[in-house]
């Protein structure tokens, strides 16, 4: 199993790291409340608007999933997408599809 280091992270609001994808971020929680508070901070600080300024809708462009992170012999890492919770290395993702 692979945890993503501070340094590797898009950042971390509250005890929570938020990860920057190309179509989409993550909030490593399902805690709702947490990853909305986590990812609005995010583009807020990054891009200087609001998830409600991009017109996001949480029950619409949200979902609550698990992920496992993976070494690669490059020294960096992927995320493997997965409704498997009951896997020892699954983290606990809130998704926002942009």
């Amino acid at each position: 199993m692979y945890t993503p280091t501070r340094d590797e992270v898009a950042d971390v609001f509250d005890g929570v790291s938020v990860l920057d994808f190309e179509d989409n971020e993550a909030a490593l929680t399902h805690d709702r409340t947490k990853a909305i508070a986590a990812l609005d901070a995010f583009h807020r600080l990054y891009c200087g608007e609001s998830l409600a300024d991009l017109g996001v809708v949480p029950d619409r462009d949200m979902a609550a999933g698990w992920a496992r992170f993976e070494d690669r012999p490059d020294g960096q890492w992927t995320v493997d997408s997965a409704d498997e919770p009951d896997h020892p290395d699954a983290f606990a993702v809130t998704w926002l599809y942009l």
